[in-house]
């Protein structure tokens, strides 16, 4: 049975993409994984290496219309993990989405159509628009990176009303993985947003992902952070590199595998 993860938070520029890729990457090493960009901005697009999108190629705005087959959407990356593609369209197909009822249903319906995968990882955009509230509608975990700063941590309490919101209205099995602090550093201010994640009750709060100019270099190469790091350094670097960049993501992903035998039990 396929599980649908929403990568989500209001803000931008907080590691959505970054822990979207980090994580299927990771995923895809043991089961089939399917990335959608919900983000006009196509960030996460672009950070798997597909960098062209041509005339005939359909996106994520086409998985909005109920009569197109979504399969006919993917397209392959060469690092085992596929992908429905986004482009600029997707910003006008959200502001058609708003007039029409009903619509937030429509992403559900179509990633039904997708049971051939373990996974399917949803990035969606900087905002609390159609896109994301259909994201969250469709998915059954949420995952929320959150950068640590305090006018994040701040915003991230805004999240949280609107999942509830969905959960009232559009989806009651949703439920919330977990946050991912990301980009943290030895601040007294990246200190305190740690303080303050830690204290809403009955949310799990992964360990911080470090800042690091890596993730910058593996976006620009089109490569997956863990596969970026053992292609270009040394094995004792890549060790050093693996234990204090990746291990955050590998603990996520060991979660979400663990929720999964535990359903299977």
């Amino acid at each position: 049975m396929t599980k649908i993860v929403a990568i989500a938070n209001q803000k931008g520029g907080v590691a959505k993409t970054t822990t979207t890729i980090a994580k299927a990457s990771l995923i895809g090493t043991q089961k089939t994984c399917l990335v959608v960009d919900l983000d006009s901005q196509a960030n996460l697009t672009d950070g798997l290496g597909v960098r062209e999108i041509n005339d005939e190629q359909l996106t994520a705005s086409n998985l909005f219309n109920p009569r197109q087959d979504p399969n006919s959407i993917v397209v392959s990356t060469r690092w085992g993990i596929d992908l429905i593609p986004s482009d600029i369209g997707l910003a006008q197909k959200e502001a058609e989405l708003i007039a029409e009822p009903d619509s937030h249903f429509i992403l559900k319906d179509q990633l039904g159509k997708l049971s051939q995968y373990d996974y399917v990882l949803l990035d969606c955009p900087p905002s609390l628009g159609r896109l994301t509230y259909s994201a969250l509608t469709a998915a059954e975990l949420i995952l929320i990176p959150v950068q640590c700063q305090y006018f994040s941590a701040k915003g991230y309490k805004q999240l949280l009303n609107t999942i509830q919101a969905v959960q009232m209205r559009s989806n009651p099995s949703l439920e919330i993985l977990g946050v991912l602090p990301t980009m943290s550093d030895t601040t007294n201010i990246s200190k305190g947003a740690l303080i303050s994640l830690s204290k809403v009750e009955g949310v799990t709060v992964f360990a911080p992902v470090p800042k690091s100019v890596k993730f910058t270099e593996s976006q620009l190469a089109g490569i997956p952070i863990d596969r970026y790091i053992r292609e270009n350094h040394s094995i004792k670097e890549s060790e050093e590199l693996i234990e204090r960049l990746i291990l955050p993501y590998q603990a996520v992903v060991e979660r979400l595998l663990a929720l999964e035998m535990i359903i299977y039990a």
